[in-house]
């Protein structure tokens, strides 16, 4: 239990969500029929990409909200963190459109196949591909609410991420306190 309170474990799980994601959008959610004059009586099938067109964006904004939130400072973490939360309910949101409702979503695809704009009436039956994705959706999202838990305890990274020696100074900066940022010094002589 203590492993699910660690800042890695939770960034990682909210990765692996979201990659489930990525890897399942590939296979085909929905299968269908269609009876129309130019198709004929035909099957119809769409993919996760197609039925739910953004689900791969949206879990690649997942990981990199993830990283993200890892890697940055206080504010920013809190910024990374709502953001990364918004594309997870995206995600819910548009899995969820096709699950309740296949029919609207297949009828677009079968119509761009006959060639034509609009929807066709189709009888279609949804896999079990988007249920893996909306398992991966969720699982990101409660590793995300742990994340929020972990924020307040876990700092950003360590000072030995930044750079050592003085602040660089601008050009401007060095013409103001005297010093000539075009020298370098003396050039040997040879």
């Amino acid at each position: 239990m203590n492993a699910l309170r660690s800042r890695g474990v939770l960034v990682l799980l909210v990765i692996l969500g979201a990659f489930l994601v990525v890897v399942v959008a590939s296979r085909t959610w929905l299968t269908g029929s269609v009876d129309d004059v130019v198709l004929g009586a035909t099957t119809v099938h769409a993919t996760g990409a197609e039925a739910a067109g953004g689900v791969v964006a949206l879990a690649l904004v997942v990981v990199a909200g993830a990283v993200a939130s890892a890697t940055a400072g206080p504010r920013a973490r809190i910024v990374a963190l709502v953001l990364t939360a918004l594309a997870v309910v995206g995600g819910i949101a548009s899995i969820a459109r096709v699950l309740l409702d296949p029919g609207s979503v297949l009828g677009p695809i079968a119509a761009a196949a006959a060639g034509r704009t609009g929807s066709l009436e189709t009888h279609s039956t949804v896999n079990a591909w988007p249920w893996v994705a909306l398992l991966g959706f969720v699982v990101a999202g409660l590793a995300l609410a742990g994340l929020t838990r972990v924020r307040r305890v876990a700092p950003g990274l360590s000072s030995r991420y930044e750079a050592p020696g003085r602040a660089p100074e601008s050009d401007w900066d060095q013409l103001t306190a005297g010093e000539d940022p075009t020298d370098v010094g003396q050039t040997p002589r040879t």
